[in-house]
Parts: structure tokens; sequence; C-alpha cells
């Protein structure tokens, strides 16, 4: 599973040159519950069986200590405006190992979330990410940008290959927005046994639940 928690890394290093969206209308605050719950996935519309191996909160000190600065990321999470973010990683006995990561996390503003899903673009297309995989211990890697189905209202969809202890794997991810909230579906497995519409699959699921909260939240009643 190491292979696939480094697409988590991945992501989150991009997000985190992004800069924030300051002086637009906050959006809807989403609770640890509400992030945590986006990232549990059913087996409705999904092409194999999961099983949870992990899931864990991601504050930004949390976040930030994975990384060689930790003082760097702080101030890039505050700048841009993460507000919390939570990771689930699963595995399924279908398509010969299948493992499947999701990863939520929600900005102040729309315009933060969105520089950051353009950060996101800009790095995978860079030297940069090629090597950080090397500098994680990964060999062999190549980053490939592939057609898939619009996923909220913004999306990007990649498709990684890399050798980890000389085993060859392939990792699509799909990375999206909706609203003030991106989320990454990652759908790993040996070469040729996956493809998009996995991906494509998790990701709508997550989503509708991104959907289903942010609408309760646009027609429940505040608290005076």
């Amino acid at each position: 599973m190491r292979w696939l928690w480094f697409v988590g890394v991945i992501a989150a290093l991009a997000l985190a040159s992004a800069c924030g969206g300051g002086g637009e209308k906050a959006a809807p605050v989403l609770s640890d519950a509400d992030l945590k719950g986006i990232g549990m996935l059913t087996p409705e519309g999904l092409p194999f069986p999961l099983t949870l191996q992990s899931d864990s909160a991601t504050s930004n000190g949390e976040a930030a200590r994975a990384f060689a600065d930790p003082k760097k990321w702080m101030d890039n999470f505050d700048s841009w405006g993460r507000t919390g973010g939570h990771i689930a990683t699963y595995s399924s006995e279908g398509g010969q190992g299948t493992a499947v990561q999701t990863q939520v996390e929600s900005y102040k503003t729309v315009g933060g979330a969105q520089k950051a899903l353009s950060a996101v673009r800009d790095f995978m297309a860079s030297p940069e990410a090629l090597t950080s995989f090397t500098r994680q211990g990964y060999s062999g890697a190549k980053i490939e940008i592939i057609d898939a189905a619009k996923v909220g209202d913004d999306s990007v969809a990649y498709r990684l290959d890399v050798a980890v202890d000389g085993q060859p794997y392939a990792t699509l991810v799909i990375l999206f927005r909706r609203g003030a909230v991106l989320a990454q579906a990652s759908v790993g497995a040996a070469p040729d046994t996956t493809g998009a519409s996995d991906a494509e699959a998790v990701a709508n699921q997550m989503d509708l639940s991104i959907q289903g909260i942010l609408n309760s939240q646009l027609t429940t009643p505040q608290a005076n």
C-alpha cells in the first residue's frame, strides 16, 4: 500500500504550492464528520468490493508534519485557506489486488480551492513531480494526463506508473473540485487491470456525498 499512500502525498505537495483566495465570500464550513463521510465509500455503483483499511483526519499541523519543512507547509496551508481534511484507504479482492484511496480537503473560499486545483495541474506537469517520486524511493515514474469524464465543477485526471520494490503499479487518479471542497479518488493495481472508469466511479460517489452535504447546509435554517 506504500505506493498508493504516496499518491496522496504527491497531491498534498502540489496543493501546498497554491495561494489563497482572500477577499471572497466564505464557503460553508465542513465538520470533521462531514469530511470523513465524503470519503467513506459504499458498494453501490463501484466495480469491485472494498474493505476499509484505515482512515484518519488530516489537520493542517498533521499534514505539515509529513514534510521536511513543517513550518513552510503550515504557512502554505494558512495562505490558501485549508480548513481540514480526511484520508481513507481501502483494499479489494477484485482487479488483482485493487487498492483505493479517498482524500478530501476543505477550503475557506471557492477561489482558494480553484487555485489549489490549478497548482496541482502545474505541479504534475513539472519535473519536480518526477523528482519527488525518486526522492521517496520510487523508480521508473511516469505521469500522464488522461481523458476522463468531468466530475464536480472542475476536474483533472492522470495516470501514475511507478515501480515499488521492483514491481510495476499503475494508479488512476481523479482530482476534482465541488465548490470549496477538493476531493481525490485514486485506484491502483497492476498495470492493465484498472482504468479511468474505476476512478470515475469512486469520484462520482464522493461527489454525490459532497453535494448532499452542501445542499443540506443551504436548506437548514441557521440558528440566530
